[in-house]
């Protein structure tokens, strides 16, 4: 069945981001997992292996980096968090889209946001907690609701959408976005996936002039982590952003500009596993935001249930 358009909306950018954690650049028919958009990836990683290949030290970040994108795509299960903080102000909404929330009166308070779980790369099956607060303006209460994904099938409970789980086959989402949505191949080879991640991430930076620094060691889920800072160009930012509106159909009176920015990267001490990656930014026109993904528990057992038939709805 067909979930609505809005809901597989937010559950697809949701993919994204799992998917950035778990899934390959190709798929081969037919197979299934958390769709992820069609997007220029870099080069996949070849032959994933968790052997150590060297010992970095506190002061070489370039060395911690090369050990995270060889040991991610061992990766067999961990624990996700993915946390929202921040304010989006509502003259924003007002000079960029129309509708319901272009009348927003107040800023919305985007504070303990989280979605939170235990992911299972390699079978592409995980168990998700939606956790959203009442947003003043746009939602009266605050929201509670599962995403799990088991055998290429997704269910999703949220109170807008009934007491029940609705399903859809991950195969189904393309159809039911409209947008093309790649499907990775089941297995250790899609966990190249955040190997690419980090590997395009810190390539985009060096080739902007910014050089990463360790700045200390800080605990993450109780253990000991590598703080790794990246300093972000705002000029090169804000020159980027103003190419890209340039010609766009936005609004005259938006003139975005980023006043500051900051993305911090943590990793295990004792693993090289990534711990936790915070981006943040504010902005006189847009507000404050911040997103923390966290990565803990990996490859402790998991197993994931699939609601029962009488829990699924129409």
């Amino acid at each position: 069945m067909r979930i609505c358009k809005s809901v597989l909306g937010m559950l697809a950018g949701l993919s994204l981001i799992v998917g950035g954690c778990g899934s390959a650049a190709t798929a081969s028919p037919g197979s299934a997992s958390a769709g992820s958009a069609t997007a220029s990836a870099p080069a996949v990683v070849a032959t994933p292996t968790a052997t150590l290949v060297a010992t970095p030290t506190a002061a070489d970040p370039d060395a911690l980096f090369t050990q995270a994108i060889a040991v991610g795509p061992a990766w067999k299960s961990f624990h996700l968090k993915l946390a929202f903080d921040g304010t989006i102000k509502a003259a924003f909404f007002k000079s960029s889209t129309s509708g319901t929330l272009a009348k927003l009166k107040s800023d919305v308070v985007l504070d303990g946001t989280v979605v939170e779980g235990d992911v299972d790369p390699v079978n592409l099956a995980f168990d998700l907690r939606i956790t959203v607060p009442a947003l003043t303006g746009i939602i009266s209460s605050p929201i509670t609701g599962d995403l799990v994904v088991k055998n290429s099938v997704l269910y999703l409970q949220l109170p807008v959408l009934g007491a029940k789980y609705r399903q859809v086959k991950l195969k189904q989402l393309t159809g039911d976005l409209g947008v093309p949505v790649a499907i990775p191949t089941p297995g250790g080879d899609s966990l190249v996936g955040i190997a690419n991640l980090v590997a395009s991430l810190r390539q985009h930076l060096e080739t902007n002039g910014v050089v990463p620094q360790v700045v200390g060691i800080e605990q993450i889920g109780g253990k000991n982590a590598y703080r790794i800072k990246l300093s972000v160009p705002l000029d090169k930012l804000n020159s980027d952003i103003a190419g890209a509106m340039t010609g766009a159909k936005v609004n005259p009176a938006l003139k975005m500009k980023i006043d500051s920015a900051s993305v911090d990267m943590w990793i295990y001490q004792d693993t090289y596993q990534l711990a936790q990656v915070q981006l943040a930014g504010s902005s006189s026109t847009v507000g404050d935001l911040t997103f923390t993904m966290t990565l803990t528990n990996f490859d402790q057992p998991v197993t994931f249930y699939a609601p029962a038939a009488s829990n699924i709805g129409n």
